[in-house]
């Protein structure tokens, strides 16, 4: 038997689509305003009341977007991380032929951090409540840095340790970037991306490589 579609079924759709419109840009409203909440007071003094009065909504309608005012802020994190690695992708397909990668990549993450200094302070602040966002960011970058290495390596053995070595990386760079996203006047742009460079784990081993003996 044959089923004769109704005029409510055949509103439905564009409704769904009306309500679906709604609820992002709810969501974008909650996670621009927790974005400027977070840079001013940081995340301990931030709450979700808060956000929620910053967006224009209920607080009840925060609850239905996000759990708690960490789960946006690791939203956030999740997708600024993302723009970062398209933008090095980017910039590495771009580089021009003999040039250097790392620092392509090392100019890119400090300009990233310059337009997103609060973003990287606020995930850095010491004694708060974001242990494990900056985990993550860690473990993220330290995947990276590890499967670069590898791949730069080949077939060849590496002089050191790839996984140690992109712990120590890590931790290089987020402290870095972090100190200096604290006050950028500590040291010029070109300044970091230079030291960033010399403390490449692939530069270090060259240097002790050519090292006169003693």
């Amino acid at each position: 038997m044959s089923v004769i579609p109704t005029a409510t079924t055949e509103s439905d759709a564009p409704r769904a689509q009306r309500q679906a419109a709604r609820r992002e840009s709810t969501r974008r409203r909650l996670v621009e305003a927790a974005t400027a909440l977070f840079a001013e007071s940081g995340l301990h003094a931030a709450t979700s009341v808060a956000i929620a009065r910053r967006a224009g909504v209920a607080t009840g309608t925060f609850y239905l977007h996000f759990p708690d005012k960490h789960a946006v802020f690791e939203e956030i994190v999740a997708t600024t991380l993302a723009e970062l690695q398209a933008r090095q992708d980017r910039a590495s397909a771009a580089r021009a032929p003999g040039e250097d990668d790392l620092r392509v990549q090392l100019e890119v993450l400090v300009a990233f951090t310059e337009e997103h200094r609060d973003l990287v302070r606020v995930a850095f602040e010491r004694g708060g409540e974001n242990a494990a966002v900056a985990h993550r960011i860690h473990d993220d970058v330290a995947r990276r840095v590890e499967a670069t290495l590898r791949r730069h390596a080949g077939s060849e053995p590496l002089p050191f340790h790839p996984g140690a070595a992109a712990q120590a990386r890590a931790a290089t760079l987020i402290r870095v970037i972090a100190w200096w996203a604290e006050d950028p006047a500590r040291a010029t742009r070109e300044e970091i991306v230079e030291t960033l460079h010399h403390l490449a784990p692939s530069r270090l081993a060259r240097a002790a490589a050519e090292r006169p003996a003693r």
